[in-house]
């Protein structure tokens, strides 16, 4: 039985191997026993959540976790599938580049082997953290935070807080398609004034353009990508 549903903690994420030949059901019941074992240890946290060891169709992940959430208090932010790493990593630019085409003109500033990308929408109370550039491809909602020695691109809303340029490297800059962080890092500097209400698909331009932050002259400055 412990070998059949083996938990583990790994980086952002709780990672649950399900062994690939044993019987669904019975894998069920077990996930269940292990996370009411486990409940008063993981307590009431926000985390991504990865299955490994098996491929599931929508259905059988959808019923594992309504296991979790009904049988612990994880607040489950993101679901990543047990897909090899490089060829997801592939795919998610891939699909940025589809949805906006003007990421062009900043692709030559990313180095793929250094860049950390995230799928979907960054939830209020998230994290990322990165030692490279980080690419959301989604948006970021209030209150959640990204920390990066790189750059940050978003593919969508910024509404959250960004911190670039970690350890003081003032050549960084934090990108977006609707720009509207609460609070903006970059370097040594920091930028307080730019949210005037929470971006929603309601209130964005549709025709507003990329916007880029970096420091000039000593100030973050933010303008258009052109």
């Amino acid at each position: 039985m412990s070998n059949q549903v083996i938990i583990k903690g790994k980086n952002d994420r709780l990672v649950i191997a399900l062994n690939p030949k044993a019987d669904f059901l019975e894998l069920c019941d077990i996930l269940k026993t292990k996370i009411l074992e486990a409940k008063n240890f993981i307590g009431n946290s926000r985390m991504a959540i990865e299955f490994s060891g098996r491929k599931l169709t929508s259905e059988q992940e959808d019923i594992l976790i309504g296991i979790l959430t009904e049988n612990s208090n994880i607040v489950i932010s993101y679901i990543f599938t047990d897909k090899n790493e490089k060829t997801e990593r592939k795919n998610k630019e891939k699909k940025s580049k589809e949805r906006v085409t003007d990421l062009g003109k900043i692709n030559s500033l990313i180095e793929e082997d250094k860049t950390h990308f995230y799928r979907g929408t960054l939830r209020s109370g998230a994290k990322i953290e990165s030692d490279g550039s980080v690419v959301v491809i989604g948006d970021v909602n209030p209150s959640s935070i990204i920390r990066a020695r790189g750059n940050v691109i978003v593919l969508g809303r910024l509404n959250g807080t960004v911190y670039a340029g970690l350890n003081g490297d003032d050549k960084a800059f934090v990108t977006a398609i609707y720009f509207n962080p609460i609070q903006l890092t970059i370097g040594m500097k920091t930028k307080t004034d730019i949210q005037k209400e929470i971006l929603d698909s309601s209130r964005v331009n549709k025709k507003d353009k990329f916007r880029i932050a970096r420091i000039k002259n000593q100030e973050i400055v933010v303008e258009e990508l052109i």
